[in-house]
C-alpha cells in the first residue's frame, strides 16, 4: 500500500488559516456596526432636543397670539360696535368698512373716516407695536377690498390707492421711534373684487365688499425654515 507523505510541521504552519481570518473579519464589521449605532443614537438623541426646542418655541409662539388676539378684542371694543370695525377672533384680521372712509370709487379718505381710522390705529398700534408681540409679528398687511362695480383693472388700481391712503395714515399716528419698527414690517397692496362678500342667499353685498382688511402675518414660516435647515445639516 502506497501511503501518503507526512506533513512536515514547517508545512502545517505555512498553510492559511482560514476560519481565523474569517472571525477577524466578522469582529471588524460588528466593530463598525456598534460604530455606527452609536452615532446613530447620538444623533438621535440631538434631533430630539431640537424637536423639543422646536416644539416648545411654536407652543410659545402660539401663546403669544392669542394673547395678541386677546389684546386686540379688548382694545378694540369700542370701536367694534356697529358693522363698520370687526376683528375676526380665529384668524385676528382686522376689518373696516370702506363706507366710512371712501366715497365710491374714491381713495381720499372722508373727513369722518379718517377720525374713526385714527381712533382704531390708536388702538390697534398700541397693541402690536408692543415688546411682547416683537418676536412673533413678521409682518402687517394692509389690503384694499372692493365691490364688482366697475372694472377688474380700475378696481385693482383703486383697491392699492386705498390700501396706501390707509397705510400712510397708520404711519402718521406713530412717533418717530416706532415709526422705524412699524416700516419694516407694514406693506400695503390691492385685491380688486378678487375676494367678494355674499350674504347668505350667495349674492353679493356690495357695501361689505368695500372694505380695508389688515392682516398680522406671524414668523411661522421662518420657523420651519429653522427646522428644514437643522434637518439638512444633520
Amino acid at each position: 500500500m502506497i501511503q501518503g507523505r507526512a506533513r512536515s510541521p514547517i508545512e502545517d504552519d505555512e498553510q492559511p488559516n482560514f476560519w481565523a481570518s474569517y472571525s477577524d473579519l466578522m469582529a471588524g464589521m460588528l466593530l463598525v456596526f456598534i460604530l455606527l449605532l452609536v452615532v446613530a443614537l447620538f444623533h438621535y438623541a440631538d434631533f430630539t432636543r431640537k424637536k423639543e426646542e422646536v416644539l416648545e418655541s411654536q407652543e410659545s409662539r402660539l401663546k403669544s397670539f392669542h394673547e395678541l388676539k386677546k389684546r386686540l378684542v379688548g382694545t378694540l371694543a369700542e370701536e367694534m360696535k356697529g358693522e363698520e370695525v370687526a376683528l375676526d377672533p380665529d384668524s385676528g384680521v382686522l376689518r373696516i368698512g370702506s363706507g366710512i372712509l371712501f366715497g365710491e370709487g374714491e381713495a381720499n379718505l372722508q373727513d369722518e373716516g379718517r377720525v374713526r381710522l385714527h381712533r382704531v390705529f390708536d388702538a390697534y398700534i398700541k397693541v402690536v407695536l408692543d415688546n411682547e408681540f416683537r418676536n412673533v409679528i413678521r409682518q402687517i398687511e394692509i389690503e384694499g377690498h372692493t365691490n364688482s362695480n366697475g372694472t377688474y383693472l380700475f378696481n385693482l388700481q383703486l383697491s392699492q390707492q386705498r390700501a396706501l391712503t390707509v397705510m400712510q395714515e397708520m404711519l402718521d399716528r406713530v412717533d418717530p421711534s416706532q415709526r422705524v419698527r412699524l416700516q419694516q414690517i407694514v406693506v400695503a397692496g390691492g385685491r380688486s373684487f378678487a375676494h367678494l362678500i355674499y350674504d347668505k342667499d350667495g349674492i353679493e353685498d356690495k357695501e361689505l365688499s368695500r372694505r380695508i382688511e389688515i392682516h398680522v402675518r406671524l414668523k411661522e414660516s421662518e420657523l420651519f425654515q429653522d427646522i428644514y435647515k437643522d434637518l439638512v445639516t444633520e
